[in-house]
C-alpha cells in the first residue's frame, strides 16, 4: 500500500509541477503520478516549450518515485498531432519522448489504474484487448486494475491510443488519452480511475472516476489529488506555507 500524489495536466506551467511536488513532500508520497499534458498551450511560445523539456528532465532525473504518464499532446509529437501541435518543436520532443521507457500510457496502483483521459470500454472490445470474461468477472475487482496495465504493457504500438471519440471530433471509441469526460462516464471500464484531460472548474468524483484536470485554460485552482492507500481525497496547495 502507498500514497500517491497526482499531479494533472500542466500545459507549460512549470508551478503546476512544483506545486505538486511540494504538496508530494509534504505529505511524504511514496509515488507521484503526472498525468501528462506537460506540453502545448493557448499563446504559447518557443521559449515555453524549452523551459518546460529542461524542468521535466531534471524532474525525472531528480525524482525516481515519479511516474509520468503520456497525455494526448505528448502522442501528438510521436506522429499523431492534436490541435495546439507546435510544428517548430516536433523533433526536439520527438527525440525525447519516443524511446523514453520512463513514460507510460497507463499504471495500476493500490487497486486505481490512472492514465491521462481514462479507460473506457467499448475501446477496449472495439480493439479486442480484453475477453469478455475477463471484462466481466475479472475487472470490476481490485485487481481489475492491474490486469488494465498487464493489457496496456502487452499493446504492439501506439496508433490505438490515437483513436478519437466523437465528443473531441473522431468516429471511434475513444482511447485513454483522448477519452472526454462524457464519454468516460457513459462508458467507463469498471474499475476505479483516476484522470485529467477534460478541464474542470475543481476536482470531482463521477461514479468511480476521479476527474483532476483545474489547472487548465487559466482557471486558478490549488487543487490536488491524494491517494492514501488507494482512497483519493482531495488536497490544497497554500502560497503562504510555501512561502
Amino acid at each position: 500500500m502507498s500514497k500517491v500524489l497526482v499531479i494533472p495536466d500542466a500545459h507549460l506551467k512549470i508551478e503546476v509541477i512544483e506545486h505538486g511536488l511540494e504538496l508530494a513532500k509534504k505529505y511524504r508520497a511514496d509515488t507521484i503520478v503526472m498525468l501528462g499534458d506537460y506540453f502545448d498551450d493557448w499563446h504559447s511560445i518557443d521559449r515555453d516549450y524549452d523551459d518546460m523539456l529542461i524542468y521535466i528532465k531534471h524532474v525525472l532525473k531528480s525524482n525516481p518515485n515519479v511516474i509520468p504518464l503520456f497525455g494526448n499532446h505528448e502522442l501528438s509529437y510521436m506522429g499523431y498531432p492534436c490541435p495546439g501541435h507546435n510544428h517548430n518543436q516536433n523533433q526536439k520532443l520527438y527525440d525525447y519522448l519516443y524511446p523514453n521507457y520512463r513514460f507510460l500510457f497507463g499504471v495500476a496502483i493500490d487497486g486505481i489504474f490512472y492514465s491521462h483521459a481514462g479507460v473506457c470500454t467499448q475501446w477496449l472490445k472495439e480493439n479486442n484487448l480484453i475477453t469478455q470474461n475477463d471484462l466481466r468477472l475479472r475487472l470490476p475487482h481490485k485487481a481489475g486494475a492491474t490486469l488494465l496495465e498487464t493489457i496496456f504493457d502487452k499493446i504492439p504500438n501506439m496508433e490505438v491510443f490515437s483513436h478519437v471519440g466523437p465528443a473531441r471530433g473522431g468516429n471511434k471509441a475513444p482511447s485513454p488519452l483522448w477519452a472526454d469526460l462524457t464519454e468516460l462516464i457513459a462508458d467507463p471500464a469498471p474499475v476505479k480511475q483516476v484522470v485529467g484531460h477534460t478541464p474542470v472548474k475543481q476536482i470531482e468524483k463521477i461514479e468511480r472516476v476521479w476527474f483532476t484536470d483545474c489547472h487548465s485554460n487559466y482557471n486558478e485552482s490549488d487543487e490536488y489529488l491524494l491517494v492514501n492507500d488507494g482512497e483519493p481525497e482531495v488536497v490544497h496547495y497554500d502560497e503562504e506555507e510555501y512561502a
